[in-house]
Parts: structure tokens; sequence; C-alpha cells
């Protein structure tokens, strides 16, 4: 028995051996799928860094090239798609091409990691881009604005004087003065919402930096706070009637917000807190937008129908639009109106040598002073850029030739009336002008997307008569140096206005989508 145990034992001298080996094999397979991993991933991690550098070559492809079409719009493409050069950027090479029209640009770029010959990856994208916000008030006022009887105002006021609000005029929206009063008439409105017209989520703020303050006569309503402002600098008290917010005359003046003032707080109901006497901010002044015009922001391509037609035409040392100007310009695109005034489109710079004021006599496509925008059917979009008056004469509406047609207008003078001369609603020496109105055919109103959107501007002055009762108001925004509005005016801020080239130094992006994914 013992002889047996002992070969037995002698028997298992071996397994240690045998268990070592398989592990081993194991272990050096879990290393083998192990490094293989590793190398997959490795792998894996170059081809995402590889995937995004082809998304950083196509971007230095849209850089580029918007910065040459900020400089000059006619710049030309150095590595155009429709051909076999390329541009080098990024880490890669790209090659684009763009489209234009009107104020947009839209520029599309192909990114190949690290070649166009031989791409691990490529990667296209489209970006749209148009002039950064200039425009987000329906009116601005440099001076100030005085918004007669029954107007109707959807969006925003600026203005850095007074600002009066006639008799039963309505605002849906903010009235801010950054160094005068506001005044309201009898049943003056400025309110957060409009159903009629569509207007919501407005603050229905009354907010002055002037020493006159808030004013409101009787049936007065302000649905948001009232706020008279004051200079830092001002030493404020409750019983002040400087920086107040105070009635004139009887009847009920109605804040629904908050009310507070530098000066007093007197005859008002409603209010959700009362704080005269209180040291308040003035509103932070609203710079004017500055206009440069430059030829190179428009489209020249003869097939675009917005591109620049200047006038003069030529004849004159270039460049044709801009510094030279010419005795006849005005003459000469009141003719080019005449005969199309019916079906009007495009983009126009009209340079007049020293600029007269209006003729008193009914404005006519026959005179040689005052630009005639009376009667115009736009059949797209219509910029005019000039230094002349312009007068929009009899015109009710500015509408399009057809309801399938929308378009986007803008009107900019610079011309400035000569020291001591008026501009009224009665007219005058204006920098821009209409007899009755100027209206512009907002389609359907709660429809942002149809009809007429107009911009007028100007750093001198304007003036609009009469609206009639009937009509609806007309969508876009009116900026001057001065503005008197006479009864009925209205205006509902449409922001297609928003966006208007000349304005700003910058194009941002607004719209931006990878193309091949």
């Amino acid at each position: 028995m013992g002889t047996l145990m002992r070969r037995l034992r002698r028997e298992e001298e071996g397994y240690s051996l045998v268990i070592a080996m398989l592990l081993l094999a194991i272990m050096a397979v879990l290393l083998v799928v192990g490094l293989d991993a590793g190398t997959a991933s490795l792998r894996q991690s170059s081809l995402s860094i590889e995937w995004s550098k082809a998304l950083t070559v196509a971007e230095a492809g849209l850089n580029d090239s918007i910065t040459r079409l900020g400089e000059s719009r006619s710049a030309a493409n150095p590595c155009n798609m429709s051909t076999s050069t390329v541009c080098t950027g990024g880490g890669g090479q790209y090659q684009v091409s763009w489209t234009q029209t009107g104020s947009k640009i839209v520029v599309t770029s192909v990114g190949y990691f690290p070649t166009k010959t031989s791409p691990t990856f490529t990667r296209e994208v489209q970006a749209t881009y148009e002039p950064v916000p200039a425009f987000r008030y329906a009116l601005f006022s440099q001076t100030a604005l005085d918004i007669k009887n029954g107007a109707t105002i959807t969006g925003d006021i600026y203005s850095d004087g007074q600002v009066s609000v006639g008799q039963n005029a309505t605002i849906c929206g903010s009235v801010l003065s950054s160094a005068g009063g506001v005044s309201l008439a009898n049943g003056g409105q400025i309110l957060k919402t409009n159903a009629t017209l569509g207007c919501s989520g407005k603050s229905g703020k009354v907010w002055t930096g002037g020493p006159t303050g808030i004013v409101g006569s009787s049936q007065v309503v302000i649905s948001g706070d009232a706020v008279a402002g004051a200079p830092s600098t001002t030493t404020c008290g409750s019983t002040s009637s400087t920086y107040a917010v105070t009635i004139s005359g009887g009847g009920n003046f109605t804040v629904q917000g908050a009310a507070a003032a530098c000066g007093m707080i007197s005859g008002i109901t409603g209010e959700t807190s009362s704080t005269p006497g209180v040291t308040t901010t003035a509103p932070v002044p609203v710079t004017f937008p500055a206009f440069v015009f430059d030829p190179n922001n428009y489209p020249t391509a003869s097939t675009d129908p917005l591109r620049l037609q200047c006038y003069p035409t030529g004849g004159i040392t270039v460049p044709i639009c801009g510094s030279n100007q010419s005795s006849t310009a005005i003459a000469d695109f009141n003719a080019y109106l005449a005969a199309h005034k019916t079906s009007l489109t495009g983009t126009f710079a009209v340079w007049q040598a020293s600029p007269q004021p209006m003729s008193s006599s009914t404005c006519s496509t026959a005179s040689t002073t005052q630009i005639c925008l009376d009667g115009i059917t736009l059949s797209g979009d219509f910029t005019l850029v000039t230094n002349a008056p312009v007068d929009f004469g009899n015109t009710s509406t500015v509408s399009t030739t057809s309801s399938s047609v929308h378009a986007d207008m803008a009107v900019v003078s610079t011309y400035h009336s000569a020291s001591g001369t008026t501009c009224t609603t009665n007219g005058g020496d204006c920098s821009i002008y209409g007899q009755n109105s100027v209206e512009f055919d907002a389609g359907t109103v709660s429809d942002p997307a149809d009809g007429v959107v107009g911009l007028l501007y100007t750093t001198g002055k304007m003036a609009f008569k009469n609206h009639p009762a009937s009509q609806p108001p007309g969508d876009g925004a009116l900026y001057a140096g001065s503005m008197d509005l006479k009864n009925g005016y209205d205006i509902l801020y449409n922001a297609r206005i928003e966006r208007v080239l000349g304005f700003g130094t910058t194009y941002e992006r607004t719209l931006w989508q990878e193309l091949n994914v």
C-alpha cells in the first residue's frame, strides 16, 4: 500500500507546469485582444480627429470667403468649386462657391483633409451671412418726436428728445426718451398687447431721462412701468416737479405696472408700487445707425435684379457712385421712375450736385429738385440711396404687382436742410416727405412674410401728413434726425427690415448647415 501511494504522488509532479502554461496562454490571448482593441481605439480616435479637421478646413473656407466679400462684393473667388484650384487653410485644402442677392450672401465650402487629391475625409458646409441688425425700433428720432392724434404704432419707440403722443394714439411697445420727457394727450395708450395687430410680449413701459418726466392727461393708460429717470448727478426729491410722473388736468391716468420717479408721483392710479424721490437712472442713449455708402457692398452681376445702378451713369471720372455728382442726377432718375414706377425693383444710388430744397409744387417725375416716389408699385426689393430730398407725393399705399410678390423697400436720404429752414407735415425743407401719407402695404397684417416692408432713413428731417383711417397700418420703420407725423399715421414694425446694407461694418452668420451628412 505504501508503495502505491508513493507512485501516485510521483505522478502529480507535472501538473503545476501544465497549469502555468495554460495561464500564460490565456494571458497572451488577452494581451493580443487588449493590444488590438487599443490599436482600434487609437485608429478610431485618429479618424475622429481627422473628421473634425475636415470640418475645420471647410470652416476656414467660409471665413476666408466672407472676409473677401466683406471687403468687396465683387471679390474674385481664388478656389472656385468649378475649377481644380484649391486654397489652403485649417490644416487642409478647400474649395468654395457663393451666391449673392440683395443684402444676403450664401457661401458653400468643401473641406478636404489632408488634400483634395488624397482626402481621408471630405465635408461640405453652407452658411448664410447678412448685415448685423441695425433697426429694432418702429420709430427712432435723434431729436423731438411728435406722434399726432389717432396714430397706431406697433413696435418700440426711441427718441433722444421729447416725445409727444397725441389724443387717442395707441402704441403697442415701449417708449424711451434718453434726454427728454414723454407727454400723453387724452386717451393715449402704451400697451403690452394688441390682438387686432398681432402684437404681444411687449413691455408697455415708458421710461424717460429728461426733466419734464412723464405727463399724462385724461384716460391715459400705461400698461407697463412708468419710470421718470434722471442723470446720476441729479438730486432727487419726492416733492420735486422735475423728473416726475404727474397728471395734467382731470380724469384718470392709469399705470398698471410699477411707478418710480426721481421727482414726485402724483395723480396716477392702478400702479403696483409707487416710489417717488428715489434715484432712478435715465435710459442709456441709443446710437443712431450710421450709414456708409460703399459700392463694393452691393451686387454687381448683370443678372442680379438688385445690382447697383448709379445716377450719374457715366461720362464722369470713376468711381461712378459716391463722391462724383451730376447736376441732372435727380432729373435722370425721375425719368427712369416715370417709365418703371408700375413695376419697380433694384438698387439705385442717385447723387445730385448741390441738392436743393423740395419744390412746393405737386410731386412729379418731371421734378429737378426732389426724387418723386408717388404712386410706385414694386415687383421686387427696392433700395434707393441719395443725397437729395425724397417726396412720396400723395401716395396712399406702396404695394406690389401681385399678392404673391413680397418686397423689402429701403429709402436712405443723406440730404440736410439749410440752416434756419423748417420741415413740417405741411412740407418745407424736408429730407423725406409725404403730402398726405406713405403707406407700405402689409398684405395680411398677421403675416410678416408678405406684403411690403419699408425702411425710411434720413439724418435730416422727415414729415408725413394724415393717413386715411380706413387703411391698415403699414409694415416698416422710420428713422430720422427729427420727425413729425400727423393724425392717424400708423406703423407696424416688421423685423424683416432690421438688416440693411450700408449699416454696420460686419456681416453675421444667420444660418449654418452641413450638406454631405
